[in-house]
């Protein structure tokens, strides 16, 4: 008799995290059905926690739910995704201005050795590993912006703009910026400088989404094609 996959227990919300990590990571494609039972496997999920988990990111718009066929990762157009970015520059900065006075030593601690292991992994490691240490080292920051909704809203934002068809970083001079703006983040932390923080922070943004392709939307060929691939099993 087969062995079944072990489940693993989760923490409310974070299978939806995972999953909007892999539609990061490219691992799912704009516009890409996503089949329940593929992600049962994928991720040693229950069906339940697996339908959970579609409709809080289809709540998020990182994926989207068509009735009488199924779910599938967003689309977004290019004045959508400037939209987005517009609004993150507004939100994050503002909750980038509330951190340094509520970030104790040992958070901050805990902030440079994530700036570290980042820094490692560019030199380093896999796309994968930059992507995770990128996203706990800005989730520590906006953990400490003393607004549980702002957060909230924030990582919802970020989420959603995964479904454009840009890429995590576009080059290596990429990340090295994004791994010098880390040390400044940190920096101007510890010097209880929010508001440059807030100017880091909107740098940083701007930077990871100003270039873009002159076209986010598929082609009509590629749109058709994809209808063509719709299973209704999620």
């Amino acid at each position: 008799m087969a062995t079944r996959p072990r489940i693993r227990q989760r923490a409310k919300g974070a299978l939806a995290s995972e999953i909007a990590e892999a539609i990061h990571m490219r691992a799912y494609r704009p516009g890409e059905w996503l089949r329940q039972i593929d992600l049962e496997q994928a991720f040693k999920a229950t069906r339940f926690d697996v339908r959970t988990a579609l409709d809080e990111l289809t709540v998020r718009k990182t994926i989207e739910h068509v009735p009488n066929r199924g779910y599938r990762v967003a689309e977004i157009d290019i004045r959508t995704y400037r939209a987005i970015r517009d609004t993150r520059v507004i939100l994050e900065a503002a909750a980038a201005r509330e951190v340094p006075p509520r970030m104790d030593a040992a958070a901050l601690a805990r902030l440079e050795v994530l700036a570290h292991e980042f820094g490692e992994a560019v030199r380093s490691g896999t796309r994968l590993r930059q992507s995770e240490i990128n996203r706990a080292f800005h989730h520590l920051i906006y953990a400490h912006c003393g607004n549980p909704v702002l957060e909230e809203t924030i990582w919802a934002l970020r989420d959603r703009s995964r479904g454009s068809a840009v890429t995590v970083w576009t080059s290596h001079q990429a990340l090295l910026n994004s791994d010098r703006d880390h040390h400044a983040m940190v920096a101007a932390i510890a010097a209880g400088d929010g508001e440059r923080l807030a100017e880091l922070t909107i740098g940083h943004i701007v930077k990871d989404m100003s270039e873009v392709p002159a076209a986010l939307q598929p082609s009509t060929e590629t749109s058709q094609r994809r209808g063509s691939e719709v299973s209704d099993e999620v």
